[in-house]
């Protein structure tokens, strides 16, 4: 799946969500990530964006778009491609396994504070491109889904960080030398052959909605993302549901780099 303009802090990707909706880019959360990385990117008049729907990625490009916005504008950066899966664990795995389906191994952990409990997880990748097509960057991925009832919290991990830098959301103290970004936007979810009104483009413009494609229906979504770098590696943790607040998702985030 292909999202065009910026996205903020790094692609992502997954969501969860509503189980098995997650998009092609890998999992709405790439999609989400890259979201957020847009906006620090020049070009990009209207949040946009469009998610091919694959049964179990909806939610997952979500993610991805949510947390990868950073600002491409040096290179030239087009558009953003990402892929992954969410079945590559259904159990919590060990670092071996790990590395040996994702390539890298990543901090994370089998359970978060409030209850949540690891689910299943998955590996893919996300690809920066310019406007001939060609990958300026690649990274590898691995998600991890953690569930408490019918909340998901889903820890997005890209083996690097791609060029720029956040410089949008809330300034967030992680841990004693870490700090991290929190966002927070709605997302309004679109069946592919959805024709946007006059007042869907207004509120694209107003910043009320973030639009995506790919959904079978029509729905709103709460993404909340606290990311940060750590090792070299780029992390987000996103949530859509509003099964836990600002305070809640600092302290999983710390959790996980105190592992």
């Amino acid at each position: 799946m292909k999202s065009q303009g910026k996205f903020e802090d790094k692609l992502r990707v997954a969501i969860n969500a509503k189980a098995d909706k997650i998009c092609p880019s890998e999992d709405m959360f790439l999609q989400i990530n890259r979201k957020i990385k847009n906006k620090n990117m020049e070009g990009m008049n209207m949040k946009l964006f469009s998610v091919k729907k694959t049964r179990g990625i909806l939610v997952a490009c979500m993610l991805l778009a949510f947390t990868s916005i950073t600002c491409f504008a040096a290179a030239k950066i087009a558009s953003y491609t990402s892929h992954s899966t969410n079945d590559t664990f259904a159990e919590y795995p060990s670092e071996n396994e790990v590395k040996k389906e994702a390539g890298f191994v990543p901090k994370y952990v089998d359970e978060l504070s409030g209850g949540y409990a690891f689910q299943n997880g998955g590996v893919g990748e996300t690809k920066a491109e310019a406007e001939d097509g060609s990958a300026v960057v690649t990274l590898k991925t691995a998600t991890f889904s953690y569930k408490n009832g019918e909340s998901t919290v889903n820890l997005l991990v890209e083996n690097g960080v791609l060029p720029g830098a956040d410089e949008t959301g809330d300034i967030v103290k992680i841990s004693d030398n870490i700090e991290g970004r929190y966002h927070s936007d709605t997302y309004k979810m679109l069946p592919p052959d959805y024709v946007m009104t006059e007042q869907d483009k207004a509120d694209a413009e107003s910043g009320k909605y973030v639009f995506s494609y790919g959904s079978e229906e029509i729905e709103v979504l709460h993404m909340q993302q606290i990311s940060w770098e750590d090792n070299g590696m780029s992390y987000a943790l996103i949530n859509s549901d509003d099964g836990v607040n600002k305070d809640v998702l600092v302290k999983m985030a710390g959790e996980i780099v105190n592992k």
